[in-house]
């Protein structure tokens, strides 16, 4: 049995809902022979009557009854997947997924995404939070097109534009009393520490820094994705930590009871943009890129 033809079902609900062939014919654009045609076909592919012609007017069968309901159906299904075919086109909405930390998108990318809402409204941008390393095999596997990392990323498969330096700062509590004016790793594998998971880039860079003490790095006390759980533990006195300057910075959730201390040496942990180097570039991506490589922390006060 040949599929159903689009055209025909919407030929017969024109002709059903208009009471007539001249008028469907009038509102298709189409001759009269034309549609009149167009319901035989209809027709003979069911071998049953789906009209019953009264004078000038037709009416349905029971059969064309039953198909109305389908054929609506139908072309509302027809619709609804033109639509859906139009946001990758000019003029359609364009889906872009971006991958970050959730310290960047608390603190960096909120103004950004409102001035690409602002100048670009066609744009539907959807943001996930996560590590480096579900970020990269989100966009391994096509679920992210771009994303905001902490580096290194030693995948030859990702092509990576650095963006930003990302200073790390100490973190204590006030009750801990007299602390020296800068923390050094020596003074720092001492504390009880508070650090990112051990999945997390983050928390590779720390350890890094603390492996200078040339002294074996204690096992934290405590480990955890999100920076602001960190801080406010911090703020309670359960233990000391090293954190990113972004999430202390203008605009970050204020913390009592926490005081700020810079590392010696300093250290920092590198973000950039990254992007599978097989996958097509949209022009959604082409303006959210450029969008990202102009973020920059504001300076801490």
């Amino acid at each position: 049995m040949r599929s159903l033809n689009l055209d025909q079902l919407r030929a017969f609900i024109e002709v059903v809902e208009r009471g007539s062939v001249t008028a469907a014919a009038k509102e298709l654009s189409l001759s009269q022979p034309a549609v009149t045609h167009q319901l035989q076909e209809l027709e003979r592919r069911f071998n049953i009557p789906l009209m019953q012609r009264v004078g000038k007017r037709v009416y349905l069968t029971e059969a064309g009854t039953k198909l109305m309901e389908h054929a609506k159906q139908l072309l509302d299904e027809d619709a609804r997947a033109n639509a859906a075919m139009r946001r990758f086109t000019g003029g359609g909405v364009e889906h872009v997924r971006v991958g970050t930390s959730m310290t960047v998108l608390m603190y960096l990318l909120p103004p950004t995404l409102r001035q690409l809402r602002t100048e670009h409204p066609q744009l539907e941008i959807t943001l996930k939070a996560g590590l480096t390393a579900a970020t990269l095999h989100l966009l391994k596997t096509n679920a992210l097109d771009l994303g905001i990392c902490a580096l290194p990323v030693k995948d030859p498969a990702f092509e990576i534009i650095p963006l930003f330096d990302d200073e790390l700062l100490a973190i204590f509590p006030a009750s801990f009393g007299a602390l020296p004016k800068k923390a050094t790793p020596d003074f720092m594998v001492r504390q009880p520490l508070i650090l990112g998971n051990e999945a997390s880039a983050l928390r590779q860079t720390v350890m890094d820094w603390l492996g200078r003490s040339g002294t074996a790095v204690p096992k934290p006390v405590m480990e955890f994705d999100n920076v602001e759980a960190i801080k406010s533990l911090v703020a309670v006195g359960l233990g000391a930590s090293i954190v990113p300057s972004l999430s202390l910075g203008p605009g970050h959730v204020p913390v009592d009871n926490v005081r700020v201390m810079p590392l010696s040496p300093r250290t920092s942990r590198r973000v950039a943009l990254v992007q599978l180097r097989s996958k097509r570039t949209t022009d959604g991506m082409k303006i959210v890129t450029k969008a990202i490589r102009e973020l920059r922390p504001a300076p801490r006060v």
